[in-house]
């Protein structure tokens, strides 16, 4: 049994004891994104090391049912707000053959859980591109109360036209979030 089967049973099996207890159940919820409940952010490996970038203006909303696993979310990321080390990297990746944030100003993600909620099943628009995107879902918990949903999945960043700096930044680029249910920031 995963990590996560376990997780999503021990919630079940808590949500059972709320019902015959009489303590309120969690109900379906809709959480306004913002960069204080969500950390986006990418990874890409370079020459001779790993380069993460960090989205410091996004929107959207997470709509989720921890009762029946269910969720949809609908963000929005503004290109020129990715965080970088430093200022060379930021020209690279602003550049018209990767990001080019003066033609596209913004990548999208749209999608919705499926699997019993392991996965985030959607769409990804990037450099004016929209090509299929999954990403694995990781429910944190603490005190038995759900507090936080992860997702991480990598894509092809050729198959979004993506295609600067072949020789020295890989072909794979890794996505991770993490969406805060608590009011704590993430990360």
């Amino acid at each position: 049994m995963s990590i996560t089967q376990l997780t999503w049973r021990l919630a079940l099996l808590l949500t059972g004891v709320a019902a015959a207890t009489g303590t309120a159940l969690a109900a379906p919820e809709t959480l306004q994104l913002t960069p204080g409940n969500m950390l986006a952010q990418t990874h890409s490996s370079a020459v001779l090391f790993t380069v993460t970038g960090t989205y410091r203006a996004l929107s959207g909303t997470l709509a989720f049912d921890p009762a029946t696993r269910s969720c949809s979310v609908d963000v929005v990321f503004q290109t020129r707000s990715l965080a970088l080390p430093n200022a060379i990297v930021r020209d690279q990746v602003m550049a018209k053959d990767f990001l080019d944030p003066d033609k596209y100003p913004t990548s999208r993600f749209v999608g919705t859980c499926v699997k019993d909620g392991t996965v985030l099943a959607g769409a990804l628009t990037n450099h004016g591109q929209t090509h299929p995107f999954d990403m694995a879902v990781t429910y944190r918990m603490a005190g038995g109360k759900l507090v936080g949903i992860d997702t991480a999945g990598a894509f092809d960043r050729y198959e979004w036209g993506l295609t600067g700096d072949k020789m020295t930044v890989g072909r794979m680029i890794r996505v991770t979030n993490e969406i805060s249910l608590d009011g704590k920031q993430p990360g």
